[in-house]
């Protein structure tokens, strides 16, 4: 058999699989809200509640009821603590010696004489426990900003009085004030009549229990019906998990409707799969065998966290907000490849006169968006002096680009390591409370420019949170790139970065037009670094930015680029495929290894692999 031949024969046996699996999902998903998911749910039900609360537990229930009884009147009655033990131990002798002997079998237990008592406590408790979930929401809605704003002066007292503060504010809304509604306490009067109601079938079906156990097992039989938010899936599988599945007459059945959600997310996976390896060829020739190996890794990730029922569209919008906080540095790499210098690699250049900025910034007290724009103005301007110098360095050692940016990138963050301890800030949010020298992390807030692109204009799909500001912001900035590629600076700049020959030979000044492209490449991270920090909530200095261009470089390549060309929709994509895998990476690995360090593994080895490979496909050709 051929390997086309073959390759069709197995695309045509995943195909069929699909389609299989997607029948069983597709008729099955249905059953879950249908009489038949409901009578699934409450055989599990009853017979989870029959393990609890009968056998040789029942017996332990009563010994434990008479023991607490015991104490109570010891000690109305004042006695010693050696006449107390006596008195307690007396009445577990007694109260075991009552059931010496007793059946507590509950073979006897028929559950179709508690089917319908217990349907209806678990439909009244659910009606009760919702009704308290949305009131407590509310009061908790209502005095969140209360909260947050005693939180957030909690927050600037500290970082103004110099001391160390967490890397998220923690937000805790006082509860104790909430009270019952009326609505809360007239249903809570029906759930307990319907749990008083089950309680008599209880005790006709199995004799042995009483009113007092009742009584005492109620917050456990509570949590057994049913918990605010429960679905099927959930009570499935606590059910499933108390070994309750004897209940069920046909396991295969009730696993087939549990599952059927996953069912269909094997079929679209497995058609995704069919679609790679027919269309294989083309994917690895458009874009290349690690952008297709990632691109398929992360969509793998999305179907694992659908399989785990974990919040996808949580992790979609941390995605989002990491694609915006990232993408200007990554952007920054677009200057630098197109004009010649190949990956930007000296990129934290740009990031320290950034942190200048924002320092300034704080220092100064200029809060909010202005705060923002001043920083940007500083950073930028120091950025470009010192790309221009950088710009000089690069093109007196023209074909050795990637060695001195390493060398620089790396040189600028040890020698800051030293001017952070030397700099004339005297602000206590910038420097240590005792000796000198600026703090490791600086922790924004209100007072300068903490959030103010991802909170401006920001809403809610659900659970989707849409950073309007940020994505903005990014928009602009990639549109700027896009705008000055197709004016005659940018043209003449992407020609020397082709061909720096041809173009020298038709009048362009190659030294000149590289300088330009790392000027915009520096400012740029100058800007990325201070949107990063924004978004992050911290300015983070000494060793943090260094491997920030390798980060950056990583993105750029996933998304399509190579050493030598790049266009803005390779940082789009790269930007979102790099920050989706480490965003869905950790949680999924802590499902299936718990503990594990997975992610952090992961980025290390797609950052510094997809570098390592964009070099051995770049030749080692020098431009000189």
């Amino acid at each position: 058999m051929t390997k086309s031949k073959l390759k069709i024969s197995i695309a045509i046996l995943l195909a069929v699989l699909a389609v299989v699996s997607a029948v069983v999902g597709f008729v099955n998903l249905p059953k879950r809200t249908s009489e038949i998911g409901e009578d699934i749910i409450s055989d599990l039900r009853i017979q989870t509640i029959i393990n609890a609360t009968t056998g040789d537990g029942l017996i332990e229930t009563y010994i434990g009821l008479a023991k607490e009884e015991a104490r109570v009147k010891a000690k109305e009655a004042k006695l010693k603590m050696a006449e107390q033990r006596k008195v307690i131990a007396e009445a577990e002798e007694a109260t075991r010696a009552k059931y010496e002997g007793v059946d507590t079998d509950n073979s006897s237990i028929n559950p179709d004489d508690l089917a319908e008592p217990v349907k209806a406590y678990a439909e009244k408790l659910k009606a009760y426990l919702d009704e308290e979930a949305s009131a407590r929401q509310e009061y908790y809605d209502a005095h969140y900003d209360e909260a947050e704003a005693k939180a957030q002066a909690e927050r600037e007292a500290k970082i103004a009085e110099g001391k160390d503060v967490p890397e998220t504010m923690k937000v805790v809304v006082d509860m104790s004030g909430f009270v019952a509604t009326e609505k809360m306490n007239a249903l809570r009067a029906v759930s307990d009549e319907a749990y008083a109601q089950m309680g008599d079938a209880f005790k006709k079906s199995y004799p042995l229990i009483d009113d007092q156990a009742l009584e005492a097992f109620e917050e456990s039989i509570e949590k057994i019906v049913y918990v605010a938010g429960d679905d099927f899936s959930d009570l499935y599988d606590r059910y499933n998990a108390a070994g309750s599945m004897n209940a069920v007459d046909d396991k295969t059945a009730a696993f087939m409707v549990r599952y059927a959600d996953d069912f269909i997310y094997i079929a679209i996976a497995l058609v995704i799969v069919v679609l790679t390896i027919l269309f294989s060829e083309f994917l690895i020739a458009k874009f290349g065998i690690p952008r297709v190996i990632i691109g398929l890794f992360f969509i793998l990730l999305c179907f694992v966290s659908l399989f785990y029922d974990l919040p996808l569209d949580t992790y979609f919008s941390n995605t989002l907000v990491r694609m915006g906080m990232n993408s200007i540095m990554v952007l920054a790499m677009v200057p630098g490849i197109q004009c010649g210098i190949s990956l930007n690699l000296g990129l934290p250049i740009g990031l320290v006169a950034g942190l200048f900025g924002g320092l300034a910034t704080i220092q100064l007290g200029i809060p909010g968006f202005w705060g923002f724009l001043f920083a940007i103005l500083v950073g930028g301007v120091i950025a470009a002096i010192a790309g221009w110098m950088y710009g000089h360095l690069l093109n007196r050692l023209k074909g050795e680009e990637m060695g001195v940016t390493t060398y620089v990138g790396f040189s600028i963050v040890s020698l800051m390591c030293i001017v952070w301890l030397v700099l004339p800030f005297n602000s206590l949010k910038l420097r240590w409370p005792l000796g000198s020298g600026m703090r490791n992390t600086i922790g924004l807030d209100k007072t300068n420019f903490e959030h103010v692109l991802d909170d401006f204009l920001a809403f809610e799909i659900g659970g989707f949170t849409v950073p309007t500001g940020l994505l903005l912001f990014m928009a602009a900035l990639c549109f700027l790139v896009w705008l000055f590629g197709r004016s005659k600076t940018g043209i003449a700049m992407q020609a020397v970065g082709n061909n720096p020959r041809f173009a020298e030979a038709t009048g362009i000044s190659v030294n000149k037009m590289r300088i330009i492209g790392t000027v915009f490449s520096t400012v740029l991270g100058a800007i990325g670094i201070l949107v990063y920090s924004q978004s992050y909530g911290f300015m983070q200095l000494y060793t943090a930015p260094r491997q920030m261009g390798f980060i950056a470089a990583s993105a750029i390549l996933i998304g399509g680029a190579s050493t030598s060309r790049c266009k803005v929709s390779h940082v789009l994509i790269g930007t979102f495929l790099f920050q989706g895998v480490l965003t869905l990476g950790m949680p999924v690995a802590n499902v299936i290894v718990p503990g594990s360090t997975f992610s952090e593994t992961l980025r290390i080895l797609i950052s510094n692999g997809i570098i390592l490979y964009a070099l051995t496909k770049s030749g080692g050709a020098t431009r000189g």
